[in-house]
């Protein structure tokens, strides 16, 4: 287990390097100018150029995707690449990219993990009750409902929840503050939509698989209580694809909840990434796409981790290969 767990970790940095070099071939392409765009349109020919060598603009590709890597010595924009550790300096506010990604993170993390936990509190129970009582009503109205979550845009179910509960009944605010856990609701709501129909599904799905085997119906012959043969023998079994759902979920909803964050004015990564974005804050996007980057492969390592705890088969597959070793 230690191996592979190293083994994933090593293939982080040809991850990160493909993300990087897409991102900033992306960037570089695109026609808008930062330099342009700090000093304004009436800026000075000579003030232009001299922003341009000062950001290092006026480099070639490799050049600059090369100081981006490898770091380089600069009065004004000078960092030791990102190998290194060193994410850069915003264009925009000049201020060290990772202590701007930290400072926001932690808002986008407790709106993923808050909407997270309310899409598994509810889609696993509902999917097991699906799975138990499949194509009855139960199992129909739930299964229209799956559909709608995963299919409505989340800017719609955003703009419909602030109608309707920000707007109509003031229940909630319309603004999101980290600080303040009812103007969350709205937010984590709009935002578990569609995992909590993607868990859903898949538990269902799962569990009518795992429902079918002989083991379920030796357990039922040996008269064990239906709660039993569920809980205990369908449901552990069942959980491994769920728990890779549940996962890549979790790092689409740190990653995705950019419309989220801005329909709510949430001050977190998402909105960061947007108005870099818009200012073309080159070193801003690549630190925060690498961040988001890293944060899904440690996710996704994080849940390889927990099947072996999930189902002790798969640990004895790794114990197995040590010893033949």
């Amino acid at each position: 287990m230690f191996r592979y767990i190293m083994r994933r970790i090593l293939m982080l940095i040809p991850v990160l390097l493909g993300v990087t070099f897409i991102v900033f071939s992306l960037m570089y392409i695109t026609p808008s100018d930062p330099a342009q765009m700090m000093l304004g349109a009436n800026a000075s020919p000579a003030a232009y150029k001299q922003m341009r060598a000062d950001m290092g603009l006026d480099q070639p590709f490799i050049v600059q995707y090369a100081r981006f890597l490898f770091g380089y010595k600069h009065p004004v924009f000078g960092y030791r690449g990102l190998l290194f550790g060193d994410l850069g300096r915003s264009y925009v506010s000049n201020r060290n990219v990772f202590e701007l990604i930290l400072s926001s993170f932690p808002n986008t993390l407790i709106l993923a993990t808050g909407a997270l936990v309310l899409a598994l509190v509810l889609a696993i129970p509902i999917g097991i009750l699906s799975a138990t009582k499949p194509y009855s009503a139960v199992d129909m109205i739930f299964t229209v409902f799956a559909l709608l979550g995963a299919s409505m845009p989340v800017f719609w179910i955003a703009m419909v929840l602030i109608y309707t509960f920000a707007n109509n009944l003031r229940l909630f605010p319309a603004m999101a503050n980290p600080h303040d856990f009812s103007s969350l609701v709205l937010p984590i709501i709009t935002l578990s939509m569609y995992s909590m129909a993607i868990i859903m599904r898949m538990t269902r799905s799962s569990m009518l698989d795992v429902m079918q085997q002989d083991y379920i119906r030796t357990a039922r012959v040996k008269g064990m209580d239906e709660k039993v043969v569920i809980f205990k023998h369908a449901l552990r079994n069942a959980l491994i694809p769920v728990v890779t759902v549940a996962g890549l979920q979790f790092g689409s909803l740190l990653g995705g909840a950019v419309l989220t964050e801005k329909i709510f004015s949430y001050p977190g990564l998402g909105s960061i990434m947007v108005d870099a974005i818009y200012q073309k804050d080159t070193p801003q996007i690549l630190g925060s796409v690498c961040f988001v980057a890293m944060t899904f492969t440690i996710i996704n390592l994080m849940v390889d981790v927990l099947y072996g705890f999930i189902d002790p088969r798969i640990k004895s597959v790794f114990s197995a290969k040590k010893k033949r070793r």
